[in-house]
């Protein structure tokens, strides 16, 4: 190969680059709302607007992890024995509320996993066209070396030996 440089190598790496950078993007918005679903159960817990079992049907978690991810947003578990009524207005407000969340959230994986879904093959492409190696590949993508052969390997991409 000579000191100009390959238009190939070029449209693989201008490709990868905009393929991780949509892939970073979605994984920042699905991380946003995640946090501000947390937020919200979190909110739901301390002022006991509803029960953890009814929040868990209200989101896309078991009733056991909202009781930790309480726990780590700092809710005082019940005494034991304390009975809590919850005010049926309050239950509709947070569930409606949770029900959003949980729809934001929901999208956005769902744009992570078509992000994911179009970087990988384009990975796999470019391994096996040979316009760039795994090391290259890995400072354009947010993978390592080894994660690069390893998506290579699992879309049948021939192996590449020196």
């Amino acid at each position: 190969m000579s000191t100009t440089t390959d238009p190939d190598k070029t449209r693989a790496i201008r490709e990868l680059d905009r393929l991780t950078s949509r892939y970073q993007r979605a994984e920042e918005t699905r991380d946003d709302r995640r946090d501000a679903l947390h937020a919200a159960i979190v909110k739901h817990l301390k002022a006991r607007n509803a029960a953890p079992g009814i929040i868990s049907d209200h989101t896309p978690y078991d009733r056991v992890h909202v009781g930790r991810i309480g726990k780590a947003g700092g809710v005082e578990p019940l005494i034991k024995g304390e009975k809590v009524t919850y005010a049926p207005e309050a239950v509709a407000a947070a569930t409606a509320e949770l029900d959003e969340l949980t729809s934001a959230f929901t999208a956005a994986e769902g744009a992570v996993d078509k992000a994911r879904d179009a970087l990988h093959p384009a990975i796999a492409k470019h391994y096996s066209d040979r316009h760039i190696g795994p090391g290259e590949i890995a400072e354009h993508t947010p993978y390592k070396r080894n994660r690069i052969l390893q998506i290579a390997r699992e879309a049948g991409a021939p192996r590449i030996r020196p």
